[in-house]
């Protein structure tokens, strides 16, 4: 299961994130006949645009032994379309991550990416339910808000985040360098601020497409 379609169970109700590292994996070598089909599923037949990047990764079996998730291995190809437009003068594109299942790639709906500035730093961004400027104005919000019990938001933030929208209109699910819950409902808002962070664990790292 891709990046994409465990963020998309976010989205419908919470789930766990497995993660999955550079060490886990090695890269796998595409055919030029793959490569050109990973364009065109991708890029090409839904917006007529170019692949900007295409890397493929063969990422080993985990048992859990090591208090995570066990996974099972597996071939993905991670699909970076070329730019369609800016956001605030940086580029925005669609991304995707493909998989590898018998023999045949299977893609999910390809996901836009936004490169955004927080504090003196580009951020991948894709937003899951909201507009980029909405998402964009809560992330720079969270970015603003110094420490939450004692560890540093910004870090927690990192070069790239995917938010999401929950069941529950007044929860957004962050996976950035750590995994946030932020909560719009704000009895105390003078005292937490509006929006307030709920939940935030650098214990498991989000998966990295790169």
């Amino acid at each position: 299961m891709n990046k994409i379609r465990i963020l998309l169970c976010v989205c419908m109700g919470l789930c766990v994130i497995p993660t999955l590292n550079a060490s886990q994996s090695t890269p796998f070598s595409l055919s030029e006949r793959e490569h050109n089909y990973l364009e065109n599923l991708v890029c090409q037949s839904k917006y007529n645009l170019k692949a900007n990047l295409i890397k493929a990764y063969v990422f080993d079996a985990s048992d859990g032994s090591d208090g995570k998730m066990a996974l099972a291995a597996r071939t993905s190809a991670y699909v970076e379309c070329e730019s369609h437009g800016e956001f605030n003068q940086k580029p925005m594109r669609y991304i995707d991550e493909c998989d590898l299942v018998d023999k045949e790639w299977d893609c999910s709906p390809p996901q836009l990416e936004v490169v955004v500035p927080i504090n003196g730093r580009d951020v991948k961004m894709r937003p899951w339910g909201l507009t980029p400027e909405k998402a964009y104005d809560l992330l720079y919000q969270i970015s603003t808000k110094g420490l939450f019990q004692g560890q540093p938001l910004d870090k927690a933030i990192g070069n790239s985040c995917d938010i999401a929208k929950t069941k529950d209109p007044e929860i957004i699910e962050l996976d950035c360098e750590a995994a946030m819950s932020i909560s719009f409902w704000c009895p105390q808002a003078k005292i937490t601020g509006c929006p307030r962070v709920l939940f935030l664990s650098f214990a498991d790292k989000p998966l990295k497409r790169r």
